[in-house]
C-alpha cells in the first residue's frame, strides 16, 4: 500500500465524485481506487476469520475522504444518490456497502424514506457486524436528526413485528437516538418500545439489556416507571424470565428497582 498523500487522495476522491451520476462507472473507479490503497500487509486468512465479504482492507482515511466528497452531492442530487446507493450495495465489497450505508444516511429524509424501507432486506443479507452497525446508524443519520417522527414510525413497525430479527434491529437502531444529548422525546420511545419488551425472550435479551442501560442514562426515573407499568400489566412469563437474565448487565440502581418490581410481582 502506498503512503497516503492527503493532497493526492483529495484529488482522487474528487475525480471519483465526478462519476456520481454514473453508478457503474463510479463503482468501477471506486474499485480501482480502493485497490490502489489496499493494505496488503494483512494476510487474507485474517480477513476471512473476521468477515464474510470481500474487502480491500482500505485504510480509514481513504473511506473518510470518499465520504466527504459524497455528502454534498447526496444532499443536492437525491435521485442519483439513491441509484448510486443501490449500485454500491450490489457491488458487494465491505467498503462499497459501508459507503452505501453512509450515502443513504446523507440523502434528505423526504427522498430517503422509500429507500430506507428496504433496510430489513439489506440487514438480512448481512452477517458482518460492521455492515449491520452502519445500516442501523449511518443509514439513519439525517432521518434521526431531521425527522425523528418518521424514524419512530419506521421503527415502530420493526419493534411490534413478530420477527425477532426485526425487533433486534429496532432495539439497536434506537440506541444512537437515545445517546444524542439533544434527544428528549422519551414518551415516544416508550410507546414504540412496549411491544418488543412485552415479547422479550432469549433472541432479543442482549439488545433489550443494551437499550434499557441506555434509557436509564437519559432518565432512570422514567425508565423505572416504564418497566413498572409493563410488569404490572399481566406480563408474559418469558418476559419476566428475560428480565431476570439481564439483571446482572444493568446498573446497580436499575437492578435494585427491577428486582423490587419482580419481587412484588411474586416472580423472584
Amino acid at each position: 500500500m502506498p503512503a497516503i498523500n492527503l493532497a493526492r487522495l483529495k484529488t482522487q476522491a474528487a475525480r471519483l465524485s465526478e462519476k456520481f451520476s454514473e453508478p457503474e462507472a463510479f463503482v468501477r473507479e471506486l474499485n480501482e481506487l480502493l485497490d490502489f490503497y489496499t493494505n496488503r500487509t494483512i494476510r487474507a486468512t485474517q480477513i476471512v476469520q473476521r468477515l464474510s465479504l470481500p474487502t480491500y482492507r482500505t485504510p480509514a482515511p481513504v473511506l473518510r475522504q470518499i465520504q466527504a466528497e459524497l455528502v454534498s452531492l447526496a444532499g443536492t442530487h437525491s435521485v442519483e444518490a439513491i441509484a448510486l446507493t443501490n449500485a454500491l450495495w450490489k457491488a458487494g465489497s465491505l467498503e462499497a456497502r459501508l459507503l452505501a450505508a453512509y450515502l443513504l444516511g446523507s440523502i434528505p429524509p423526504a427522498q430517503a424514506i422509500p429507500a430506507l424501507t428496504h433496510l430489513p432486506d439489506w440487514l438480512a443479507q448481512s452477517t458482518d457486524k460492521e455492515i449491520r452497525t452502519a445500516l442501523l446508524t449511518d443509514a439513519f443519520d439525517r432521518l434521526r436528526r431531521e425527522n425523528p417522527e418518521a424514524l419512530f414510525i419506521l421503527l415502530e413497525d420493526w419493534l411490534k413485528s413478530p420477527r425477532n430479527s426485526l425487533q433486534v434491529w429496532g432495539l439497536r437502531a434506537l440506541i444512537p437516538m437515545l445517546t444524542d444529548p439533544q434527544f428528549e422525546n422519551l414518551p415516544a420511545v416508550f410507546r414504540i418500545l412496549k411491544p418488543a419488551v412485552r415479547s422479550a425472550g432469549p433472541v432479543t435479551q442482549l439488545e433489550l439489556q443494551a437499550c434499557l442501560a441506555t434509557l436509564e442514562q437519559v432518565s432512570l426515573t422514567e425508565t423505572l416507571a416504564f418497566l413498572r407499568e409493563i410488569i404490572g400489566d399481566n406480563p408474559a412469563p418469558l418476559m419476566l424470565r428475560t428480565f431476570r437474565r439481564i439483571l446482572a448487565g444493568l446498573s446497580p440502581e436499575l437492578q435494585a428497582g427491577l428486582r423490587e418490581m419482580l419481587r412484588e410481582g411474586g416472580t423472584s
